[in-house]
């Protein structure tokens, strides 16, 4: 692999020429313009003043509703985007991946890696701590090209680590270790060790889950719904890109509503029971995130949808490669099933067959979406992509805390910004399942986010505290993105069908 301070400068430079000539596309972020704090920063604690735009940008968001029901349109106004100057994520960038992420992987892979592989590895985490400039994929493999055109406006402009969109950085940090491991010639996941031991280790909130939807046999109602949604949406706290072996272990053992601070369980519950879009063929799609105890959890609930004939089909949308440590691929979900139906318990004998059964007759089907592990916001979904959900998805069920990120582009809108407003360029009905793993949060009753930061200063990072937010939007013509001089975007508009 050539050398990559060889190349940059000549890269960038065509960059460079290449977006005066064509111009900046949907994956230009806007920049913050806004310096990294000091490392000292990493020891105080998340404040709500970090996540709140001024009083000025809180009037322009109010803006949006007023023109969506004059207008026919709305025009979503974009506050600063979530990057390293909040101490959460500089921490990420500068202690947690390099040192930890990393460093792991490289020990799990100790034996399977070769020295150059692993020289490369820790030559990408060594530049994480340098904030270096960011650099083009340069392996050719793959989505190469679909990530080179997305990072050319921040290679171009010569930004560094640390001046990006977390979520700009974070994906691209992932496709870097693919990179530097060769996975396009060698297949290896890095990450296949971890996840092994993750499943192995949630024994128990597996054994919960299987139990609980062969009790509920299939019966359709809104009591067992609400359950199995639940737990499904606390296997999202079993996440090995923030928590370690031992914290996984003990992850999502509390199904209760305890510390769900938003719950839009009854309006799912409505959606689902109205006719479908395609008579006598109601489908659902997952946008999947972790393996191990959450894609339990997902084929769980699954599972009670078909069971229970409410559903005809289920989608599995996963990542297509190694990803985000913990995040399932399609092997990923196939091993899960063989496991449960594996496992020394009647429950999950039987449950674990009849998804076998759904998955060979094709009502269970699993299918790769490189656009999810793209750094792209969710409202610049490839138009195939809008076109499949608006014509034959009943409902899209968006799990974790990555996926949230997407939705809101890594934008740190007001925590009252109404969820239905931002998510108004979704193409069909959706739901959010998520536990708080990172400081966004919007759609919350005014002084909910002053009352969490009295209970708990951590609540929007420590994956104690979850979310249930719907939005059933009206049907999307078209999703213009409005940008700055420099290309980088400063709001988009939706355009409703009339």
């Amino acid at each position: 692999m050539a050398s990559r301070s060889h190349v940059v400068a000549a890269l960038a430079l065509g960059c460079l020429l290449i977006g005066l000539i064509s111009g900046f596309g949907c994956s230009t972020l806007r920049r913050s313009g806004i310096k990294i704090r000091s490392r000292q920063a990493l020891n105080k604690p998340l404040s709500l003043s970090r996540i709140r735009p001024s009083r000025a940008h809180f009037n322009r968001g109010l803006s949006w509703v007023s023109q969506a029901e004059t207008e026919g349109k709305i025009e979503i106004s974009l506050p600063e985007f979530l990057d390293s100057k909040y101490p959460f994520v500089l921490d990420t960038l500068q202690n947690r991946v390099p040192d930890k992420i990393i460093g792991r992987t490289i020990e799990f892979n100790e034996e399977k890696l070769t020295s150059e592989q692993k020289s490369r590895l820790r030559a990408l985490a060594q530049e994480m701590k340098d904030n270096a400039p960011l650099t083009p994929i340069f392996d050719g493999k793959g989505d190469a090209s679909d990530w080179n055109t997305s990072l050319e406006p921040f290679v171009s402009s010569g930004m560094r680590w640390s001046d990006v969109p977390w979520l700009v950085w974070e994906t691209y940090l992932y496709r870097r270790m693919l990179e530097a491991a060769d996975y396009w010639d060698t297949g290896l996941d890095l990450f296949a060790e971890e996840k092994k031991q993750g499943l192995e280790s949630t024994l128990t909130g597996v054994t919960q889950r299987v139990e609980a939807v062969d009790e509920f046999g299939g019966i359709w109602t809104k009591e067992a719904f609400r359950k199995v949604v639940l737990l499904d949406l606390w296997g999202n706290q079993a996440d090995a890109s923030l928590f370690t072996l031992d914290a996984i272990g003990s992850a999502g053992k509390d199904s209760s509503d305890s510390k769900l601070i938003s719950d839009s369980t009854g309006d799912v519950w409505e959606a689902l029971n109205r006719d479908p879009k395609v008579q006598d063929k109601r489908k659902v799609v997952f946008f999947n995130d972790n393996t191990g105890l959450e894609i339990v959890s997902d084929l769980c609930l699954a599972y009670y949808l078909l069971k229970s004939n409410k559903v005809e089909t289920v989608e599995f949308k996963v990542k297509p490669y190694p990803f985000f440590v913990s995040d399932a691929t399609p092997a990923d979900v196939k091993a899960t099933i063989d496991y449960i139906a594996d496992l020394d318990n009647s429950s999950a004998k039987k449950v674990g067959e009849e998804l076998r059964q759904y998955f060979h007759s094709g009502d269970l089907v699993v299918k790769s979406e490189n656009f999810l592990a793209s750094p792209e916001p969710m409202w610049c979904m490839p138009s195939s992509l809008r076109e499949e959900l608006a014509s034959n998805v009943d409902l899209v069920i968006a799990k974790g805390d990555l996926m949230y990120r997407k939705l809101l582009g890594d934008y740190v809108f007001p925590p009252t910004t109404s969820f239905s407003t931002v998510q108004s360029y979704f193409p069909c009905p959706m739901v959010s399942l998520r536990t708080l793993k990172s400081p966004v949060a919007i759609g919350l009753p005014a002084g909910k986010a002053e009352e969490m930061t009295g209970k708990d200063k951590e609540w929007l990072t420590n994956g104690k505290f979850g979310t249930i937010q719907f939005v059933d939007p009206s049907p999307v013509a078209t999703v213009i993105n409005h940008k700055s001089e420099k290309g980088f975007l400063n709001s988009f508009t939706v355009e409703l069908s009339s």
